[in-house]
């Protein structure tokens, strides 16, 4: 078997969206009035390229949280928003607790607990981003990955606001849930978003951003990528931290989805039914979501895949993507890596694949084919 697999963010497709839908949901979380409401602030489904450029600069100081983030193997922007929300929720609430409050046991089950904890932190108002990004570096140690980070976030802020906040900390916790709505309610837009989840949004009114996917080279040009691939031998693959809809809405759009078989085709919507079949945290930098586009999406084999250690005997696969925890998994499985130049840190991502021992660096994704002869 000689399989090529692609990560979709940063490598076919442009993370900008998500990245904007991220400083999106922060805005409405923090200023909206459903939500924190902590200062006034027009919050509106519409607005420009010039006021989502100026909400990345405001509320992720220049996008170096995400940089930081993704340093620390957190690929998915829900986790990142997670982390974001986290911190201040923990600056406003030490402001309230040094004024003399005292920090309700709230579950975040609720918007009203959002919206409860915006009144205890509104006297305080939005924390800058440098105070967000400051108190990630002094918490989370360099080296630090993923799964880790949550958990010394969590154990942290337990120490000053109650026990309660490791259960707020944790990935898919009700807090989690709830932003991952708000998240998705940016970016399908109110028809898609009711279609997939079977649910009214809460804070509707919006259109959407998978309709304004961009991809990263000529549509035309990565298609015959694909192509050139199976004629020359390799089989491809899909293995993504997007949802399944995310993925194949723009692939459709692009004349994509159909050079894959859909078993070897991986999406986050896949990852999260076998961890709750499995009772397993399995999102990247766990192997799994390349494991199952390697072999197929077959639950019978989810459990091996959750636990298997290496490519068997005669297996050579590529993974190609543009960061840390894609590294990290191609080393879990004894896959080969080609990172690409084209994710959140672009040409300065080299320094991380060389520092990693990635031999092969493409600075976008078509040039793998000068690789793979």
């Amino acid at each position: 078997m000689k399989k090529v697999i692609f990560d979709v963010d940063g490598v076919l497709l442009s993370e900008k969206r998500y990245f904007d839908v991220s400083a999106l949901v922060l805005w409405e979380w923090y200023y909206g009035k459903g939500y924190m409401n902590l200062e006034d602030d027009d919050v509106t489904s519409a607005v420009s390229e010039g006021q989502i450029v100026s909400l990345r600069t405001r509320l992720l100081e220049r996008d170096q949280i995400l940089i930081w983030l993704k340093q620390h193997g957190i690929n998915n922007n829900w986790d990142m928003v997670h982390a974001h929300i986290l911190v201040v929720l923990w600056l406003l609430l030490e402001q309230y607790q040094a004024d003399g409050g005292a920090v309700p046991a709230w579950e975040f089950k609720e918007y009203g607990d959002i919206r409860m904890a915006g009144q205890l932190g509104r006297p305080y108002g939005v924390p800058k981003s440098s105070a967000v990004l400051q108190r990630l570096q002094e918490t989370v140690p360099d080296g630090v990955s993923k799964d880790d980070v949550f958990v010394l976030l969590g154990e942290a802020m337990a120490r000053t606001l109650g026990h309660q906040a490791k259960a707020w900390a944790k990935l898919e916790s009700p807090l989690w849930q709830l932003h991952f709505h708000c998240f998705q309610n940016w970016y399908f837009g109110d028809v898609l978003y009711e279609q997939t989840y079977h649910r009214t949004p809460y804070a509707g009114g919006k259109t959407g951003f998978l309709q304004r996917e961009e991809p990263l080279g000529t549509i035309e040009g990565i298609r015959h990528m694909f192509r050139e691939l199976k004629r020359r031998g390799y089989d491809i693959a899909i293995g993504t931290g997007r949802s399944y809809m995310e993925m194949k809405i723009p692939f459709e759009a692009f004349g994509w989805y159909s050079e894959f078989e859909p078993q070897y085709i991986c999406t986050e919507t896949d990852v999260v039914e076998a961890g709750q079949q499995l009772g397993l945290s399995l999102g990247k930098p766990n192997p799994f979501v390349y494991y199952a586009a390697a072999f197929g999406k077959d639950p019978e084999h989810y459990a091996q895949y959750a636990i298997q250690d290496g490519l068997p005997e005669g297996a050579t696969c590529y993974i190609v993507g543009d960061s840390l925890s894609d590294v990290w998994c191609a080393q879990k499985m004894g896959a080969r890596m080609i990172g690409t130049l084209t994710g959140l840190e672009g040409k300065a991502a080299r320094q991380m694949f060389e520092r990693e021992g990635v031999t092969h660096i493409v600075d976008s994704v078509e040039g793998i084919l000068d690789i793979l002869a």
